[in-house]
């Protein structure tokens, strides 16, 4: 059996129907139907099922699948040590994550230490992460959702809790573990809905079966300068806070609750098919989150954002009394 035949199955068996798959191959449906009766005949069996005009694979051609792409597999793990061998280094590593903040404040450094590596990064859900990384197209995956698949390897890059900032004055004092349906009541700000992207509040309000009353949506640099102004809380990751200085700034205007839910507890990981041989630039950088204490995302210029603002509030709330 050739290789060109495992390929035309593989997209036979990804369409399941003829039609189709000839088009996405760019060849005539009777060649394609032909070279399908070809791998049928030397095999001495029917690998699919016909259905009217589709077709359905079948335990037969199940098994040629998984032996099918395990076989393309390890044609791409040839090309990834060819190259690796003639070029010594790729020097491009692909990375998605369901979210930027877990790459904002730890790929920079690392950057700065590989000045001769170039880095493609993008934001996509899980689902898709997870077929990019077994179709080889990505390097890395980036979530604070397991992917199930036994094929990955992982590397947790930190555990991490959503806890609740809620502008002073307010009646959740600091210290105090409350479920988030305590918060029917109060407004929030928040990023916009996206299609590749789970809120956190939609996370936390879906299991607390309520709905969240969002007064301002917007990028996460603005939510930090609208929230005091507008008094709305916003979900924010523990280890958003990282220094005294972060501390002090919440304290002085806003109140930090922790939650109980169990959906309030992540962990931050890094995936990668472990069957696909790594370039050498994947591996530095593998390397390097293995052998690093990684910061996560935290505020943004603290005292710009809420000390000055927020002390002009206070002015002016004490000019009108």
């Amino acid at each position: 059996m050739e290789l060109l035949q495992l390929q035309y199955f593989k997209t036979i068996a990804e369409c399941q129907h003829i039609t189709k798959a000839a088009n996405k191959l760019m060849i005539s449906q009777p060649s394609l139907s032909n070279t399908l009766s070809r791998i049928e005949s030397e095999l001495g069996v029917q690998l699919f099922d016909r259905q009217g005009r589709n077709i359905v694979l079948n335990n037969y051609g199940k098994i040629v699948l998984e032996h099918t792409n395990n076989i393309l597999r390890e044609l791409d793990n040839i090309r990834t040590e060819i190259d690796a061998l003639e070029q010594r280094q790729n020097n491009v590593i692909t990375i998605a994550s369901t979210d930027s903040m877990y790459l904002r404040e730890w790929l920079p450094a690392f950057i700065k230490e590989n000045p001769d590596l170039a880095i493609r990064h993008s934001v996509s859900t899980p689902e898709k992460i997870e077929a990019a990384l077994l179709d080889g197209t990505i390097d890395f995956g980036i979530s604070s959702v397991a992917f199930g698949n036994n094929a990955f390897a992982h590397h947790q890059l930190w555990e991490d809790e959503y806890m609740v900032a809620t502008p002073l004055p307010n009646d959740f004092p600091d210290g105090v573990i409350r479920d988030f349906s305590d918060f029917k009541q109060e407004s929030f700000v928040a990023l916009p809905a996206m299609d590749y992207h789970s809120r956190y509040i939609d996370i936390l309000s879906s299991a607390a079966s309520f709905r969240p009353n969002i007064i301002f949506e917007g990028e996460r640099e603005l939510l930090e300068r609208v929230m005091i102004p507008l008094h709305a809380s916003i979900i924010i990751l523990r280890s958003s806070i990282q220094n005294d200085k972060d501390e002090a700034l919440y304290a002085g205007y806003c109140s930090l609750t922790r939650l109980s839910n169990p959906e309030a507890h992540i962990s931050i990981t890094l995936s990668w098919d472990a069957r696909r041989t790594r370039t050498a630039s994947a591996q530095r950088l593998l390397d390097y989150v293995q052998n690093t204490q990684l910061k996560a995302w935290h505020l943004s210029t603290p005292d710009e954002v809420w000390c000055r603002k927020s002390n002009g509030l206070k002015e002016e709330s004490v000019n009108q009394e």
